[in-house]
């Protein structure tokens, strides 16, 4: 065993589901009330964005007041369209393969980042002399990223340098959380900068991270042989598969079709990792969201209390049954 440091430090895994991230903090609170500190965090998506401002030194508090404002200013278009109601979605949809820009998503990132004194990753730098993570990886913040241009996971700032060329120290943050927040077919596509040897091939294309993993819980496990120093807990938007009634989800139609493959595709992995270790099921506090749609970006103050408040009830059932040992 490690050196003995406070039972209520934690890593935390956050899962992606868009606007259902709303319920991300209301488990948050529940955890940073019953004395729980976060060491490192990982998300993906939504649970990127909350993750971004929780490792920036925001309070669960202040982010659930973050999370309060209109969502509706995200579903950004072209100036051209401001005045043609549905044809700036369409031509984004059929052109730029995706239906919002994204621009104020990633100013609105940018800002609260920023306003907290975070904008590129060497902000977030974790000197944890004991970590069994090797220097280059010791960061408070890990981002999961689908880079479309070469169909593969990027686990940012880590694979900035390997697999991108650039230097992680020198990327804003906020670009890595637009880039995971990237919803297929929703917002368009965000691009990353190669370097070095890579450069030749230009910029990277990248979607939401959850295309590839949507809830990585195991990131931050050791494997050097040594005991784990504090737990990692993981949040998922989802109740937990082995004790929630089946959910069937008709296909009637082919835009009804086209959801129902992307969502299989983004949690079909994840959920068979839950769903065959015992070990993470115990660590993760499952959020039952169902009813609620990760692009409902038209979500009332009612509904955003109504997640929030299955958030905190989860992780407070969760938190009665949990022992560290």
């Amino acid at each position: 065993m490690e050196d003995t440091v406070s039972a209520l430090e934690a890593d935390l895994v956050l899962e992606g589901g868009g606007v259902k991230g709303a319920a991300l903090v209301g488990s948050l609170n529940a955890l940073e009330n019953h004395g729980y500190a976060f060491k490192r965090i990982a998300g993906t998506s939504a649970g990127a964005i909350v993750g971004s401002m929780l490792a920036a030194g925001m309070t669960p508090a202040k982010i659930k007041l973050a999370m309060e404002e209109d969502f509706r200013q995200f579903q950004d278009v072209a100036r051209v369209f401001k005045h043609a109601e549905g044809a700036g979605e369409a031509f984004g949809l059929l052109f730029k393969e995706g239906m919002f820009l994204g621009n104020r998503l990633h100013e609105w990132i940018t800002k609260k980042l920023s306003d907290n004194g975070v904008k590129t990753w060497a902000d977030l730098r974790d000197e944890d002399a004991e970590s069994a993570l090797p220097p280059e990886r010791r960061y408070k913040l890990v981002v999961i990223v689908s880079d479309v241009s070469q169909g593969r996971m990027l686990r940012l700032p880590w694979d900035y340098k390997e697999l991108l060329g650039v230097d992680p120290d020198e990327q804003p943050v906020a670009d890595a959380v637009r880039a995971s927040a990237s919803i297929p077919f929703f917002f368009r596509p965000f691009k990353l900068p190669v370097g070095g040897v890579f450069a030749k091939n230009g910029d990277i294309l990248c979607v939401d991270g959850g295309m590839l993993s949507n809830f990585p819980v195991d990131i931050f496990d050791r494997d050097d042989g040594k005991d784990p120093r504090w737990p990692t807990f993981g949040i998922k938007l989802s109740a937990n598969a082995a004790l929630a009634d089946e959910q069937w989800a008709p296909t009637a139609n082919n835009l009804e079709f086209s959801k129902s493959l992307l969502s299989t595709m983004m949690g079909a992995h994840d959920r068979a990792h839950v769903d065959d270790h015992p070990g993470v099921q115990k660590r993760t506090i499952f959020v039952d969201t169902t009813g609620f749609k990760a692009t409902d970006f038209e979500l009332t103050g009612p509904q955003k209390v109504e997640l929030y408040t299955s958030g905190w009830t989860s992780a407070q059932k969760f938190l009665k049954g949990w022992t560290w040992p």
